[in-house]
């Protein structure tokens, strides 16, 4: 226990029900978060409910963003904190079927590109870099417009939409990828941010949860089968498209993100310098104005070694 009794926390995870917050839920569904002593909600989730909104709007009192997106709410003022790094680098990549001779990101150049509004910080940094003009498109939730041909490439990451690829038919060798890794725009995923304010009044709180979702997450890699079958109740509950295959799959995909060479997690600490490229690449392709705050600032992990 962490001394904190029954302290309340809505949590806003930033995308639909799916294995990618597969840990957060089997930590709620084992009691962990109860044990630290909180009940935590964790609030629907999905295109209808932005998770940098409800993060600024005080809807939520803990959001999982991608870093750009935690960049994003301090160009505008709010002041968000990260206080654990989970996903240290991207999983973006730009994929399209091998047929268009899509192979580089030279290739893009005049090409009809897909990708999500709300995540473009990482492809416009590629494109810019490669100094290439694509057509761009807004993607939506599937790889509909890449399968049908509406599109020549799609954004996609390698546990979510590459998984819907292979499970739609496509061999891997019928696709392309462009890692934006690879072509060192890859910049640190998912995150647990709170507002500074918040960390400063409930440290106790924010601390009990990060400990507690990361057991859940250690949980998650170690039982793979409770994890997928917390991860379906959560499907089925908001009614997606989805299917215990697919999230398996994305599950196992996730694994190499999170995990080090040992099986475990490592620290959830956000390196300085992939703070300051990505607060580089973002000046550079105007989506941010001012000067970054200091890394120490920016990131107050509530815990700086291995987890337990």
């Amino acid at each position: 226990m962490t001394g904190v009794a029954d302290d309340a926390l809505r949590v806003q995870p930033h995308w639909v029900p799916q294995a990618q917050f597969a840990g957060f839920y089997l930590a709620q569904d084992r009691g962990e978060y109860a044990t630290a002593g909180l009940d935590v909600e964790i609030l629907p989730h999905g295109p209808d409910h932005p998770a940098p909104r409800a993060l600024a709007s005080g809807e939520a009192d803990i959001a999982l963003l991608y870093l750009v997106q935690a960049l994003e709410l301090r160009e505008v003022g709010v002041e968000v904190v990260n206080v654990a790094q989970l996903l240290h680098e991207s999983s973006l990549v730009m994929v399209s079927l091998a047929e268009h001779g899509i192979r580089t990101p030279e290739d893009l150049d005049g090409r009809r590109v897909a990708r999500w509004d709300s995540f473009r910080g990482q492809p416009e940094a590629l494109f810019r870099s490669h100094d290439v003009e694509p057509e761009i498109v807004d993607q939506g939730a599937t790889m509909t417009a890449l399968r049908t041909g509406a599109v020549e490439a799609a954004t996609a990451t390698l546990y979510n939409e590459m998984v819907e690829l292979y499970l739609a038919g496509h061999d891997p060798d019928e696709l392309e990828t462009i890692s934006l890794e690879e072509h060192g725009v890859g910049l640190a995923e998912d995150g647990v941010y709170v507002l500074a304010s918040t960390l400063e009044e409930r440290p106790e709180a924010v601390e009990a949860f990060v400990r507690a979702s990361l057991r859940g997450w250690q949980q998650a890699f170690d039982e793979p089968e409770a994890a997928v079958d917390a991860v379906m109740e959560r499907v089925r509950a908001q009614g997606e498209p989805s299917n215990r295959a697919h999230q398996h799959l994305m599950l196992e995909a996730l694994r190499p993100l999170y995990l080090d060479d040992t099986g475990r997690l490592p620290a959830p600490v956000l390196d300085p310098e992939d703070y300051l490229m990505a607060h580089t690449l973002m000046r550079e392709t105007g989506t941010l104005s001012r000067e970054p705050a200091e890394h120490e600032r920016f990131h107050r992990p509530v815990i700086d070694a291995r987890p337990e």
